[in-house]
C-alpha cells in the first residue's frame, strides 16, 4: 500500500481556527462535532451537541458568531414535519438530515434529490443481498424524504473501539465476513446480469477522484490564503496534490464496476454474534475502479489507528482483510496506491476543519507514505 510518489514533512502544520465550542444567542454552550468549510474564508457549517439536547443541531459560524440552523432549515423544508417522528442524528445544514425513529431511519434531502438516492439504493440492494449483506429496506420514497428500515448490529467503527466486550478474534471474524460478502458483491454487481443497472449509475473515474481531492485542497488553500504561517504548508500541499494527481491519471486503469462510493467503517455493521454483515448508505453508488472503495476504507481505518481509536493489532486485522479483498478482486497494486494517496490528502484537508483533530497533525494521514505499524500488501 505504500505510495512511491514522494515523501515529505506534514503539510498540514497550520489548521483552520474552527472553535471547539460555540455559544448561541441565549448563552447555551455547544460542543462542535463536525465542521465543513463555506466558500468565504473563516465561515463554517457546524454540527453541534450539548448535554440535555437530544440529537444534534446544525449551525453556521462566522466572525465569531454561531447561528443555529434548526429543523426549519429552509433548504430542507420536509425536516420540520419529519423531526416530530424521531431524533436528529445527522444534520448538515441545507444538505441533508437523518432521523432515528422507533421503526428505522428517515433521510431528509433537498426537494428533488430523493428519487436519485432511491434509485441508487435499489440498484445496489440486489447484488448486496445476493452476496449476503443485510441492507436497509426502502419503505417509502418521496421527492425529499426516504424512509428506511433499521439494520441490526453496531458499526465496525464502534466494534473496533470495544476492547472489553469483544475479542480480537471476534473482530477478525467480522472483517472476514465483510471481506467475503464484499468480494462477492463487487464481482456479481459487475457481471452481465447487472450491466444495465450498472450503466444507470454515475461515473467516478480517476479524473473525478482527482477533482474530488482537489476540491478539498482548494477549500484548505482558500481558508489559509494570506496567512503567513500557512505559506510553507500551502506550498507542500500543492506539490503533493500534483504528485497524487499524476499517479491517478498516468497509470493504466483497472476495469470499472459497481462501487459504494463512500465506503468506510461507519457504514459497515456487525452483530455481536456470527452472521451476515450490514452495509448502509448507497447515495454515492457509482461506476468506479474497485480501488476507489478499498482505498477509502483502508485510509479511514489507518486514520482511526492514528487517532488512537483503533489498536495496532486491530488495525492490522482490518488492513489485512482489505488487502485480501483487493487481491481477490485483482486490484492492481499501483491503482490502490494511487487512490490511497488521494484519500489521504482528501481526508487530511477534511479533518483539518474538525476541531477535535485539526490541531493534532500526527493523528490523521497527511503523508503520501503510509506509516503503518506493519506493512501488509495483499496479505503478504
Amino acid at each position: 500500500m505504500a505510495s512511491q510518489q514522494g515523501k515529505g514533512a506534514d503539510p498540514m502544520n497550520w489548521h483552520p481556527p474552527v472553535p471547539r465550542r460555540v455559544t448561541d444567542a441565549a448563552g447555551g454552550v455547544w460542543s462542535v462535532q463536525r465542521a465543513w468549510p463555506e466558500m468565504a474564508a473563516g465561515r463554517y457549517v457546524l454540527e453541534v451537541r450539548k448535554p440535555g439536547w437530544p440529537g444534534v443541531l446544525a449551525g453556521r459560524f462566522a466572525e465569531g458568531r454561531f447561528d443555529p440552523v434548526t429543523v426549519t432549515d429552509r433548504r430542507l423544508p420536509a425536516l420540520a414535519a419529519e423531526s416530530a417522528k424521531g431524533e436528529v442524528v445527522v444534520h448538515r445544514a441545507h444538505r441533508r438530515a437523518v432521523l432515528r425513529t422507533p421503526a428505522g431511519y428517515v433521510k431528509v434531502l433537498p426537494p428533488g434529490w430523493a428519487p436519485t438516492a432511491a434509485a441508487s439504493h435499489t440498484i445496489a440492494a440486489a447484488p448486496l443481498a445476493a452476496a449476503g449483506f443485510n441492507t436497509p429496506r426502502l419503505i417509502t420514497a418521496g421527492r425529499d424524504v426516504l424512509v428506511f428500515s433499521a439494520v441490526p448490529g453496531r458499526s465496525f467503527y464502534e466494534l473496533g473501539q470495544d476492547r472489553t466486550g469483544i475479542t480480537d478474534a471476534f473482530y477478525a471474524a467480522k472483517w472476514a465476513e465483510w471481506q467475503r460478502a464484499w468480494t462477492e458483491t463487487v464481482a456479481s454487481a459487475s457481471s452481465p446480469a447487472f450491466r444495465t443497472d450498472l450503466e444507470r449509475l454515475p461515473l467516478h473515474d480517476a479524473e473525478e477522484e482527482a477533482v474530488s481531492m482537489r476540491r478539498w485542497i482548494d477549500h484548505w488553500l482558500h481558508h489559509s490564503e494570506g496567512i503567513a504561517e500557512a505559506a510553507k504548508a500551502r506550498a507542500a500541499l500543492m506539490v503533493q496534490a500534483d504528485a497524487v494527481t499524476a499517479g491517478l491519471l498516468a497509470q493504466p486503469r483497472d476495469p470499472l464496476g459497481w462501487a459504494h462510493g463512500d465506503l468506510h467503517e461507519k457504514q459497515m455493521l456487525g452483530t455481536d454474534h456470527p452472521g451476515a454483515p450490514g452495509l448502509l448508505d448507497f447515495d454515492e453508488s457509482c461506476r468506479a475502479e474497485a480501488a476507489l472503495d478499498l482505498a477509502n476504507l483502508d485510509v479511514h481505518v489507518e486514520l482511526r489507528w492514528r487517532q488512537h481509536l483503533l489498536s495496532t493489532g486491530r488495525y492490522i486485522i482490518a488492513h489485512a482483510s482489505i488487502m485480501s479483498a483487493a487481491e481477490r478482486l485483482d486490484v492492481s497494486p499501483g491503482r490502490l496506491d494511487a487512490y490511497c494517496a488521494s484519500a489521504r490528502l482528501r481526508l487530511a484537508c477534511l479533518y483539518s476543519f474538525r476541531p477535535i483533530w485539526g490541531p493534532r497533525p500526527a493523528s490523521y494521514p497527511t503523508s503520501l507514505v503510509a506509516a503503518h505499524p506493519e506493512q501488509t500488501r495483499f496479505g503478504t
